[in-house]
């Protein structure tokens, strides 16, 4: 019997024969909240957090993006990408970056979700690694400490780790143009439509990445759909999805490409009649780009 190969394992083994640190790339590429910005927000509302009522969905316990129980919100990673882009004056000029929480486990407590002072932008690339090398976690944790004199009530106070970067780009000018209200109210809520535009920068994004990986299966499911040209029926796509890509769960992965809420792949395709095809919202932009098959051996393109 074959021994597991756990993916991570292989890299951060890679990393350390190498004697490579990637908290050096977090350093340089890592966009901050400037302090000035945190410190008002503290003094002005008493909180850290720019929406103090909101948090992450535990999905796996039953909880909805959307829902609100006892007058806390459930999100995805909205209100937090909302929260530092808008602290940092950027908006939608971050492209490729994503909100990381600096704290593990702390987008699930209101008081942090959205704390900019626990929030760092990070290239996409980069962005899933810091919730599993330590390395990086540590360094963020520092340098967080560092700048805001902050860190989690429930957590000790970070130490320098041993290996610490020591050129860190510099926070963002202080954004003195975003309104912090005297007290904590709905004023500061960010609205429907800049939340939709986040999730289809967002999903936009992720498009474009995927179009880049045709070993993805999000990139085979994709291809099955655009070369059916007239849509697909749902139950014969979930059995080309599960010939074609061996996913575990192909009714699952088909249905992540439908909604855009939790942590769904976005909404991608639409369904009609039992029919799914390219949601009209991004076919011109599926479109643009290159989509593979694989027929036999060899990569097909697709030409739509």
């Amino acid at each position: 019997m074959k021994s597991k190969i756990v993916a991570s394992e292989l890299m951060f083994e890679s990393l350390n024969r190498h004697d490579i640190h990637l908290s050096l790339l977090v350093a340089d590429t890592g966009l901050w909240v400037n302090a000035e910005f945190h410190n008002r927000l503290v003094r002005d509302t008493g909180s850290a957090a720019m929406f103090p009522k909101v948090r992450r969905a535990r999905i796996g316990q039953g909880e909805r993006r959307g829902q609100i129980v006892d007058g806390v919100r459930f999100d995805d990673n909205s209100y937090a990408n909302v929260a530092i882009k808008r602290a940092t004056g950027l908006g939608k000029s971050a492209e490729g970056f994503e909100a990381c929480h600096i704290w593990p486990l702390t987008c699930y407590d209101e008081r942090y979700h959205t704390a900019v002072a626990n929030i760092v932008l990070l290239p996409r690339a980069l962005a899933g690694l810091s919730d599993h090398a330590i390395e990086i976690q540590t360094a963020l944790q520092y340098r967080a400490f560092e700048l805001y004199r902050w860190y989690p009530k429930d957590m000790q106070q970070p130490v320098k780790p041993e290996f610490y970067p020591s050129n860190w780009r510099e926070p963002q000018p202080d954004s003195a143009n975003v309104r912090i209200p005297s007290s904590v109210s709905s004023s500061l809520q960010p609205t429907s439509d800049e939340l939709s535009r986040e999730k289809r920068r967002e999903l936009t994004d992720r498009i474009v990445d995927w179009s880049r990986s045709p070993n993805l299966n999000v990139h085979k499911i994709i291809a099955l759909v655009v070369q059916s040209l007239n849509g697909i029926n749902r139950n014969d796509l979930v059995k080309q999805v599960a010939d074609f890509t061996q996913s575990k769960s192909p009714y699952g992965a088909v249905a992540s490409l439908l909604t855009d809420s939790g942590n769904a792949y976005g909404r991608v395709f639409e369904e009609s009649e039992g029919v799914i095809s390219i949601h009209p919202e991004v076919k011109k932009l599926i479109h643009a780009h290159s989509w593979y098959v694989r027929e036999s051996s060899d990569m097909k393109r697709l030409v739509v």
